[in-house]
């Protein structure tokens, strides 16, 4: 880097103060800490050779593939961003401006659980990632603002490269020895994607112009972004080709039938609910909630509540439909009344909102 973000000096803290930015003392440690990532890709790469075939790897194999990859990615994310901006304002090395710094956190603070994950799969024969974590994973969201600052760019670029060599080398590795004909049109498919992250990267490099222009920077920080979203979930498929053969689990299983289409459109929507299980410590009570509702739906104690004006859900994950009480119930341990409105939570905070309902245009995607 050229700098020292960990001891700044008493001129870069008011220096960074004027212009509002955050000490990232919290982000180096986890940086630090998140090192271990390398070790564990590496310790992926090697196990990756040594397997005859993915095809008949055992699940630990498998998971520990895809944690190494996921916890490398993220680092490999955190730290490029940190080191963008350092290398930028050398000033103020050891501040970030808040949206940097909220952005590599949300990447830096997931690469530990990976890394477990990781470690948890190389000391269990028997491990599965896929019993308790909704897979392929996203990547965390992105933050978003009117104007990202020009460094993210840059580190988005500098991520570009490691990120694509690693998923182009497990991609390789999956078609080695060839495909069990059942999922050669998913390996198609899989080889698809990783074909529309390398032409995002190469439109990308074709947009780059020596003037700055702010439309340029946006499209261009679009199509980098697209790439490393792509590159990170062709790489969980590489590792454990047996999600190739679909999903196990519908994370819009509790979500309003009425709106589905529109929130699987919407990105962060998507994200949300597969956080929202993803986080979710047990997901099987959140299911007997659900379970509990559609007993009640069939035999004629609730109806979906259609209000007059505006949507059929609820504004949170995993947007579920308005109910009515039509004749008293009790659920998920609530005694609800005849013409009670309410709504199901689930995840971590599991449980009813209870109505009435009126229309809104905030979505709290968390």
């Amino acid at each position: 880097m050229g700098v020292e973000p960990h001891q700044p000096s008493f001129l870069t803290r008011l220096r960074a103060g004027l212009a509002g930015e955050r000490d990232t003392a919290y982000l180096e440690a986890l940086r630090a800490a998140g090192r271990v990532a390398y070790d564990e890709i590496l310790a992926a790469d090697e196990l990756r050779e040594r397997l005859p075939s993915l095809w008949g790897a055992p699940p630990a194999a498998a998971s520990q593939l895809l944690a190494a990859w996921n916890a490398f990615v993220l680092q490999t994310l955190g730290e490029t961003f940190l080191d963008a901006d350092y290398a930028a304002r050398p000033s103020t090395a050891g501040y970030v401006p808040p949206v940097t710094y909220d952005q590599a956190a949300a990447w830096l603070t997931a690469v530990g659980e990976w890394v477990s994950r990781a470690r948890q799969a190389r000391a269990n024969p028997e491990y599965d990632i896929a019993l308790n974590t909704l897979l392929p994973a996203p990547l965390p969201a992105w933050a978003e603002v009117a104007a990202c600052p020009p460094e993210h760019l840059v580190a988005l670029q500098a991520a570009v490269a490691p990120v694509r060599e690693h998923a182009e080398v497990a991609l390789h590795a999956l078609v080695r020895g060839g495909v069990p004909p059942q999922f050669e049109s998913a390996v198609n498919r899989l080889n698809q994607d990783g074909a529309a992250a390398a032409a995002a990267v190469d439109y990308a490099a074709g947009l780059r112009t020596g003037r700055h222009h702010a439309g340029l920077h946006e499209l261009i920080e679009q199509h980098l972004r697209r790439a490393l979203e792509l590159w990170f979930r062709v790489g969980q498929l590489a590792s454990m080709p047996s999600l190739l053969a679909g999903p196990r689990f519908d994370v819009w299983c509790m979500t309003d039938k009425a709106t589905v289409a529109r929130w699987r459109q919407d990105p962060l929507a998507a994200r949300a609910v597969a956080d929202m299980w993803r986080r979710d410590p047990d997901p099987g009570a959140t299911l007997a909630i659900q379970a509990q509702v559609e007993a009640g739906l069939h035999n004629g104690d609730l109806w979906y509540h259609v209000p007059r004006y505006g949507d059929t859900c609820y504004f949170e994950p995993p947007f579920s439909p308005l109910y009515e009480v039509r004749r008293p119930v009790r659920i998920a341990g609530v005694a609800l009344r005849a013409g009670v409105q309410f709504a199901v939570r689930g995840g971590a905070n599991r449980g009813l909102v209870v109505g009435p309902f009126r229309p809104t245009t905030n979505v709290r995607y968390r």
